[in-house]
C-alpha cells in the first residue's frame, strides 16, 4: 500500500510540475515560428509556420492536445533534433545520469572515513579542519567553482580538457580525464553535506547503551564506529542523499552547459534557445521523473533497513 500511495504522489507531481511548466513556456513572448524563421522574417511567414506548428490555436486548447499525446506516451516532436524527444532523451540522458551516479557513489565513499574521523577525533587539527572546510563549501556556488577549475586546470595548467565527452565503454581513461573536473564540483557540495550530516547521526549514537557496551565488551574503536555505530548513523544520511538527488541532477544539467558535455544539460540549452517546447517539457518530466524514482528507492531501502519503520507501515 505504502509504495501504491507513493506511486500515486509521484503521478500528481508530475502532472503539477509538467503543467506548470507548459503554460510558463507559453507566457513567454514570442513563439517557435519566430526562433526557427528569424526576428527579421515577414511576418505572413511568421503566421503561417504557426499555424503549420499549431500555435495559433488557444493555449488550452494546445495543453489538452499535449496531455493527451504526453498520456498515451507520445512526448511530441523535437524542432530543434528534428525527430521525437523521446528518441532525442534516450540519446543525451547516458551522460548526465552516469556522471550523477559517480558523484554519488564517490561522496559516500568519501564521507564516511571523514566523518567517522571526525567523530573519532573530534578535537584533532583533521577534524576541526574538516568541519571548517565543510561548512565553507557548501557556501561556495556550484557554477562559480567550476569556472575557476576551467580557468586554473584547463586554460592555465592545461591539465583536464575544456570541454567534451567520452563514453567510457569506449577509452575509460579518457572519459576519467574529460568528466574530473564536472564530477571534483559536484563533490565540493554533496561531500561537505554528508559528512556533517553523518558526523551529527553518528554522534547522537556515541550517547546510546549499545555503544558503551561495544566497548566495554573489548571493542576497538574502529569496530565500534563502522561495525555498531555506522549501519544505524548513515539512516538519516541516506534520506539525504535521496532527496538531495534532485539538487544534483540540476547541477550536472548546469555544468554540462559549461563544460560542453552532450547530456541532458546540453539538450535542454539547445531548447531553449530555440524554444522548442516539447523538448524542454520532455526532458523536465524526465528529470523529475528520476528524481522522485530515486526518492521513492531511498524510502524503500530505508524501510528494508531499519525495522522501525518496516514495523510501522
Amino acid at each position: 500500500m505504502v509504495v501504491l500511495r507513493r506511486v500515486r504522489d509521484m503521478v500528481i507531481t508530475v502532472f503539477i510540475v509538467a503543467s506548470a511548466m507548459f503554460f510558463l513556456l507559453h507566457a513567454i513572448p514570442g513563439s517557435p515560428a519566430i526562433a526557427i524563421l528569424g526576428t527579421n522574417a515577414p511576418l505572413e511567414s511568421i503566421e503561417q509556420l504557426n499555424r503549420q506548428l499549431g500555435f495559433d490555436r488557444p493555449v488550452w486548447d494546445q495543453y489538452g492536445s499535449w496531455l493527451w499525446n504526453t498520456l498515451h506516451g507520445d512526448l511530441g516532436f523535437s524542432l530543434s533534433q528534428s525527430r521525437g524527444v523521446g528518441s532525442a532523451i534516450a540519446d543525451f540522458m547516458v551522460p548526465t545520469l552516469l556522471i550523477a551516479a559517480l558523484a554519488m557513489v564517490l561522496s559516500v565513499l568519501l564521507a564516511v572515513p571523514l566523518a567517522v574521523h571526525t567523530v573519532s577525533h573530534p578535537n584533532s587539527l583533521l577534524s576541526r579542519s574538516l568541519l571548517f572546510l565543510s561548512s565553507a563549501l557548501l557556501a561556495v556556488p556550484g557554477f562559480w567553482l567550476a569556472l575557476v577549475l576551467v580557468l586554473v586546470f584547463a586554460v592555465r595548467i592545461n591539465a583536464f580538457p575544456v570541454s567534451g565527452y567520452v563514453n567510457p565503454t569506449e577509452d575509460f581513461g579518457s572519459f576519467v580525464h574529460h568528466v574530473f573536473l564536472p564530477l571534483v564540483v559536484l563533490l565540493a557540495y554533496q561531500v561537505p553535506l554528508l559528512v556533517l550530516t553523518l558526523r551529527e547521526s553518528l554522534a547522537g549514537e556515541l550517547l546510546n547503551a549499545y555503544a558503551r557496551t561495544a566497548r566495554a565488551k573489548g571493542a576497538a574503536e574502529r569496530e565500534v564506529m563502522y561495525r555498531h555505530l555506522l549501519p544505524n548513523g548513515f539512516l538519516p544520511t541516506l534520506t539525504v542523499l535521496g532527496s538531495n538527488f534532485g539538487h544534483m541532477l540540476g547541477g550536472v544539467i548546469i555544468l554540462e552547459t559549461i563544460f560542453s558535455i552532450p547530456g541532458l544539460g546540453y539538450l535542454l540549452s539547445s531548447a531553449i534557445g530555440s524554444r522548442d517546447y516539447n523538448l524542454v517539457l520532455g526532458v523536465t518530466v524526465f528529470a523529475v521523473v528520476i528524481t522522485i524514482l530515486v526518492n521513492l528507492s531511498v524510502d524503500l531501502l530505508y524501510a528494508v533497513l531499519d525495522p522501525r519503520v518496516r514495523s510501522s507501515r
